[in-house]
């Protein structure tokens, strides 16, 4: 049997490995959600920074 080869088609790695890929595509996935996530709330507090700006302008007018 074939160890430790990406290419197996059957055998006992062949599982290890796709369980594997699994693993690592999964938390590609949890780390671009948080990327997105602390991107929108970057942006959601850059707006509100701009807000609070305006309405002290206004508010001194």
């Amino acid at each position: 049997m074939v160890e430790n080869n990406l290419h197996a088609v059957s055998g006992p790695d062949t599982v290890d490995v796709s369980k594997r890929a699994a693993e690592v595509a999964r938390a590609a996935h949890a780390r671009a959600a948080n990327v997105l996530k602390t991107q929108h709330r970057r942006a959601v507090r850059a707006l509100r920074v701009s807000q609070a700006a305006h309405v002290r302008v206004s508010k001194a007018a």
